[in-house]
């Protein structure tokens, strides 16, 4: 007989009708078949397993002593599984039967395996075995399901950014007619008056809301301010407490009298802590207690020894703490890694404590976490989870109180009402235009419109002499926004463009290098940003 490589016993379909000589004349070590990755098993039409190689072993975790002679279906396989029996079914009707299978090894660990299943006939053409080769593509698995999510995630950042456009161009009438009304309507009463905040409040939550949507596709580091810890942790406890089931009791504890602030991007860190919450309300099917707490803390050198990612200096130390179900201890190490989830299909993504651990990480802090599963000794009042995170602090020693930064606003604060400057307002957007046009000549401006940039440019033509500023909508249908701008530079170089757009500052600026550009607007904006934009860029 002739003997060959290994791999030709993988794939030499000649080599499969005459395996259980070769394995006769290599001999109780059959060092051939020993040689391929691939566990090889050969087994009887009945199931009683005949051949078990090194890699099975190691794939599966049973050695050969353990496996020849046992009905496969005892260790391997599950009769009653229906990949099993249509396996099963295709072999005997067509020979082989190719597929993947999830298996689970001895120690109760899942794998998959691509499979290849052949039938082996004697001479008689009578069948008599069942050969398999099963590769372990668990990883490869793993890999293109990852592959698959950053695909979905990058879509999204490609849809975020068309969606969010659309939605910030509704929003910016809507919150600048909740600013306008009052200005108009001089004698509301009470209730009316409710109403419209409530409304100007909720339109100012959808912007930000959008803004969160797009830090998250985009992956940036966002905009850092000095922000005081309190109010947001008051903002997302009250979130909480209206969203989540009355069978979870929301508590926030500040332990000190004066937090210190922090310089950070509030929206990334109001998404932190929505997302730990949202897992702690997961952790509690039937209720709990959900706490929110946040101190000063001094980190030693000596404590950063046992912590490698931290540093010696000021913190707030903000703690989410449950009375949950609790992390297994062989979990948390994963907890923040991509895509690990303990939750069911279809329940979470894995993508949550990830996006934590890297706003954390690019706000240079860092997060401890313990966890006590419920059951038996832990059934106390230590049970559940407790994530803590630690963000750098501006001690008061360090930076501005919060009197000095008040004090510091107004005395560089600029008049907002106009002097009779003519401004040209240009957008696609008709109910824009109009409460654009409303608001400012509500301040002591004039204003001229255009829909579309041949409009705005021939209008700029005949009245550039006249025209202070132009306000232009970066994102209009049939019009290439930096050839309308060089337009605009080209009839007067000395032209003021502020630009609104539904996009990020930073996404424009990568698409556009010019210095008649004098300022941005992110749609949609308060009256007051728009006021002090079109002052600054007119003085």
């Amino acid at each position: 007989m002739e003997i060959r490589s290994p791999s030709a016993v993988v794939s030499g379909a000649s080599v499969f009708s005459r395996v259980e000589e070769l394995h006769e004349l290599c001999g109780e070590r059959s060092i051939l078949l020993d040689l391929v990755t691939d566990a090889i098993v050969l087994r009887s039409i009945d199931g009683q397993v005949k051949y078990w190689n090194r890699s099975a072993e190691r794939m599966y975790g049973w050695l050969a002593a353990n496996a020849i002679g046992r009905q496969i279906v005892d260790f391997l396989y599950h009769i009653d599984d229906p990949h099993y029996q249509a396996a099963i079914a295709q072999t005997l009707d067509r020979g082989e039967w190719s597929g993947d299978m999830q298996l689970l090894t001895r120690e109760g660990k899942s794998i998959t395996v691509a499979s290849h299943w052949y039938l082996l006939a004697a001479t008689t053409a009578s069948p008599q075995s069942i050969l398999t080769i099963d590769s372990d593509i668990t990883q490869h698995k793993l890999l293109e399901r990852q592959f698959l999510h950053a695909q979905r995630l990058e879509n999204l950042g490609a849809l975020a950014s068309g969606i969010a456009h659309d939605l910030n161009n509704i929003l910016t009438p809507i919150v600048a007619i909740t600013e306008l009304l009052p200005l108009k309507l001089k004698n509301l009463d009470e209730r009316t008056q409710k109403l419209l905040n409530t409304l100007s409040e909720n339109s100012k939550r959808g912007r930000e809301l959008v803004a969160q949507i797009l830090s998250f596709a985009r992956g940036g580091d966002g905009e850092h301010t000095l922000l005081q810890p309190r109010h947001l942790l008051a903002e997302v406890m009250q979130i909480a407490r209206q969203t989540f089931p009355r069978s979870i009791e929301v508590s926030l504890q500040i332990e000190n009298t004066h937090l210190w602030t922090l310089s950070a991007d509030a929206n990334q860190l109001h998404q932190v802590l929505i997302n730990l919450c949202i897992n702690a309300r997961d952790a509690m099917p039937t209720g709990g207690e959900l706490t929110l707490r946040a101190e000063n803390i001094i980190i030693s050198s000596e404590y950063t020894k046992l912590h490698p990612h931290a540093h010696s200096g000021a913190y707030v130390a903000i703690t989410v703490a449950d009375t949950g179900i609790g992390i297994e201890p062989e979990s948390i190490e994963q907890i923040f890694e991509p895509f690990f989830t303990t939750k069911e299909i279809g329940k979470g993504t894995g993508l949550g404590l990830s996006i934590v651990r890297t706003i954390v990480n690019n706000h240079h802090g860092f997060i401890d976490v313990s966890s006590q599963v419920v059951g038996g000794a832990s059934r106390n009042e230590n049970r559940g989870s407790q994530f803590r995170l630690y963000l750098p602090a501006t001690p008061p020693s360090e930076g501005f109180s919060h009197t000095q930064i008040a004090a510091k606003c107004a005395r560089s604060h600029i008049p907002l009402v106009g002097k009779n400057e003519l401004i040209l307002i240009v957008d696609d957007e008709p109910s824009i235009r109009e409460i654009l046009s409303t608001t400012i000549e509500s301040y002591q401006y004039r204003t001229i419109l255009a829909s579309n940039s041949q409009q705005a440019i021939e209008l700029y033509s005949q009245h550039h002499g006249e025209i202070q500023a132009i306000l232009l909508d970066y994102m209009m249908p049939g019009g290439d926004p930096q050839q309308t701008i060089a337009q605009f530079h080209s009839i007067d170089p000395n032209v003021r463009a502020i630009v609104m757009s539904g996009l990020s500052a930073d996404e424009i600026e990568a698409h556009t290098h010019s210095e008649t550009i004098k300022a941005f607007l992110a749609k949609p904006f308060s009256t007051q940003d728009l006021l002090q934009t079109l002052r600054t860029v007119l003085n």
